[in-house]
Parts: C-alpha cells; structure tokens; sequence
C-alpha cells in the first residue's frame, strides 16, 4: 500500500514570504544600513566598526558595507541550547521547535485572589515564578512583573535573584546597564559552578532592545557587547510601533527592523566570533484611535511570522509572542487573542515565544493568562504533530476485522491508542448534567480555581543554600 518516498507526516506550517520577497527584504536591509545608517551612542562599538571597515561620519552615524553584515550572518550560531538550573538541556533552539514563556517587567497585576488590579509586590512575583515552574508547557521564565517594594536601583538584581531561586527553568532576564548585567551573569554563575560553567550550560539569555528608530543606545551595546565576551546568548529585538517608530507599512517595518538587528548583529559579532545570537522584532503597530501598542491584531500575527522565517532563512534561532492580549481582564477577548497567538507561533515556527500572560498591551500580567495559554499549547501540540499515514495507522486488518455494521470500542487498537487524543485538562467537555453536579463552573473559574491550587501547593526544587548565599553577597554588593 506504500507509494515510493512516502512520509507518515506532514507537520502543518506557515510561511507568508516568498523566496523572492525575503530576499527584496534582506537587500533593502543592507541598502539602508549602507545608505541611511545607524547612529551608535557608544564608542567601543564605534572604534570596532571603524577599524572593520564600517564608514562613520557625523561623530557616530555608522554606514555599513554589505561584507560586514554578510560576515556576521555568517558567523552566528544555527543553534542555540539552553540548560535547566541543574545543567539539564531543557531547550533546542532550532529549526522550528518552539518553547513558550512569559513576558517581563509589567507594572500592573491582576490579582487571582481579589482580581484586583494593582500594583505587582515581591510574594507576587514569587508566586509567578513558582506558578511557571510547575506548569508543563511553560518552558521558560521572564520576570513577569516589578515589585513596587524594591528600590528602582535594585529591580533587575532582585528579579535576578528570585528568579533563580524559585524555578528550576531556563531564564530570559533583563538589566538597565553593564554594571547590573555583570550581576545577573555572576548570580547564575554562582548557580552553575562558574562562569565557565554558565558558558557551557547557557542557562540565561538576556533580552535587550535596540531604540527605534536607527540608533543603538550606550546602555544596550554595553549589555549586547558583554554576552559576546561571556559567549552567552542574547536576543536584541527591536520593538518599533508603524506609523510611530517605524514606517507604517509592514514591508517598510520589517526592513527597519532587519537594519537594526544586523546592525547590532555585526558589532557582537566583532566582539566574538561565534557567540551565540537570537534573531527576533516586535514589530506592532500604532492604533490610531487609542495610540496604543496592538498585540491582538492580525497585523501582529503576520510580522511575527515575517521574523521568524527571516531568521531561519538567516540560520538563526528566532524569538517570538505568543499568550498576549490587549484585553484588560481575562475576558472572551483575552482567550480568542491568546488562541490566535498561540496557534501562529506554532504554526510559524520561532523558537522562544515569550511574553505569555500580558493583558492590557503589555501594561498588565495576568496568572490566568498564563494558566490558560499553557492549555492552548498542548492542545496546539496536537495539531502540529499533524497526521500519521502509515501501514499501521490505515488499520486495513482493523476494519477487515470489524466489517459492516460493527463497532470498535473494544477493540484491542482502540484500547491501545484511544489516549493518542489530546485531553484537555481545564476545558470542559462532560455532558451538562455532571457538569451542573461539579459546580457548573466557568473556564474563567476554573483557570483561577488552578492558579490558586499550584501557588498553594506546588514546591520548587531548593536551591543549594552555598549558592543561594553567594547570589544574596551579590545583592548585598550591589546595594552598597
């Protein structure tokens, strides 16, 4: 029954560009970094680029020769892989795998037990952590909000610290300076057994942002800059709106952001061959009406998509959005956005997929939100694993065997593979009687109902309390 060079599965996928149309993208890139430029606030940076070969002019407007860029692309890793705390490899970026976590630094909660809106405190970032470390699919943590207690000066180090105490799960964590980086980097290396060691398991990943438009700032070069020399990995994502910080066509989007990622690409690069890079933009656009960022859009959906397939046609590891929402609680409009995210980050392919449980355009974190999407990604799971055709699965014996008129409930492939369905674990299918005898509840209920379960219950693998104690000196340094 088997036709010549036959696969058992086809996955499904979405590609939105061509092969010509990434390539117009790619050279309209270089066209503007050789023509237009980037202005490098920082004069390290600059005195690399001048010595590469790179024209400056107007004190740190930096014109590129397409070489450099060419050079860079080509010296970037194809693949990255991130360790648990304990060393374990938890994360292949690559190809098309695609790993889910949250988003960072929200300034606003909505909180599971009141579902007040209010500000984020220490015990509540805790709680998000241990929330993330215990859900299946949520594959990595962001430190998801700021708590209002801590003193500015000490966010990021005490972030830092917590995060690495309360989950066993690879970190994308974010700094404001050098000084701050080289503290996040000495706590996870206490973590690790040494910085050779953190080297090895590439247990952090800093995310850092170009400023739109065109320019490089000095804070996020140095950030970019010290990776390279820790060869640890970085993503430096542009997050321009269009019509605001961008040009207001997508294709015009998407060539600003490839300049400003190749740009910053080129200078870490040159500070170390081979370091490990993550490609990625967050390219929204502005609502007009509201002025506000749009994460539900459809637009969204296409330029994540555009970015990813960029980065692969690059041979790059690629980040991505996903379980995020302009909604203000967890509403209808909450759950049809985070679906539609999710769906196309599978579908798309990126490789990290981050900022799982912001509402209210990234103003707002909600538990649910995470709770849920971590349902959506098993269920999407299915649907990328797509359909086996195979000798076994047409089951020709099977219906032989059964014939017309049959039935195959006790049958012993039945048996054997009724549980390769997916079963979901918060929605709800019983009929309505049971579901009437159980509480009739919402799936709004029960997604608060299971944040307060796991908050309540779940414990997070101890941290040795040797490195625990080096992580809190590191604190106690940068307090000083």
């Amino acid at each position: 029954m088997k036709t010549a060079n036959a696969i058992a599965f086809q996955a499904p996928q979405f590609s939105i560009l061509s092969e010509t149309q990434l390539q117009d993208i790619h050279l309209a890139a270089l066209e503007v970094l050789r023509r237009t430029g980037i202005r490098f606030h920082h004069q390290e940076a600059l005195d690399l680029l001048k010595n590469a070969g790179a024209f400056i002019s107007d004190g740190n407007l930096v014109k590129f020769p397409a070489r450099l860029v060419e050079d860079a692309i080509a010296s970037a890793p194809g693949r990255v892989v991130m360790c648990d705390r304990d060393g374990d490899p938890a994360m292949y970026l690559e190809g098309t795998k695609v790993y889910f976590g949250t988003g960072s630094d929200c300034l606003n909660f909505l909180d599971p037990e009141t579902g007040e809106h209010r500000k984020f405190t220490q015990a509540d970032v805790v709680n998000g952590y241990r929330l993330c470390d215990a859900l299946p699919n949520i594959h990595f943590v962001m430190s998801i909000g700021i708590p209002s207690e801590v003193d500015p000066d000490l966010t990021y180090d005490v972030q830092m610290a917590m995060m690495l105490e309360h989950t066993a799960k690879p970190i994308v964590f974010v700094t404001n300076d050098r000084a701050s980086c080289q503290r996040a980097i000495d706590m996870a290396a206490a973590v690790a057994g040494g910085h050779e060691a953190l080297r090895e398991q590439q247990h952090i990943l800093l995310y850092s942002e170009p400023s739109s438009p065109l320019q490089q700032s000095q804070t996020a070069v140095d950030k970019l800059l010290l990776m390279a020399e820790y060869e640890l990995p970085v993503i430096h994502s542009p997050g321009p709106l269009m019509g605001g910080t961008a040009p207001i066509t997508i294709a015009g989007g998407l060539v600003m952001s490839l300049a400003e990622i190749l740009s910053g690409l080129v200078a870490h690069q040159m500070t170390n061959p081979d370091a490990p890079f993550v490609f990625g933009a967050g390219l929204h656009h502005m609502d007009m009406r509201s002025t506000q960022i749009c994460y539900g859009g459809p637009e969204f959906q296409l330029t994540k998509a555009a970015i990813a397939q960029l980065g692969r046609w690059y041979g790059m590891p690629t980040w991505g959005y996903a379980g995020c929402s302009d909604a203000k609680v967890m509403d209808e409009q909450a759950a049809a956005e985070a679906m539609l995210s999710v769906l196309m980050a599978k579908l798309t392919g990126a490789n990290l997929i981050h900022d799982v449980g912001y509402m209210e355009s990234g103003l707002t974190t909600s538990y649910e939100m995470i709770v849920l999407t971590d349902e959506l990604i098993a269920m999407t799971d299915s649907l990328i694993n797509g359909i086996e055709v195979s000798d076994e699965t047409l089951m020709l014996d099977e219906l032989h065997k059964v014939g017309p008129g049959g039935h195959f409930l006790n049958t012993e492939a039945t048996i054997a593979r009724f549980r390769d369905f997916w079963y979901p674990d918060l929605m709800s299918r019983e009929i309505r009687e049971t579901w009437l005898e159980r509480g009739a509840t919402t799936l709004g209920e029960r997604l608060t109902a299971k944040v307060q379960e796991i908050i309540k219950e779940h414990q997070v693998k101890p941290l040795d309390p040797d490195k625990k104690q080096k992580i809190q000196g590191i604190l106690a340094q940068a307090a000083e």
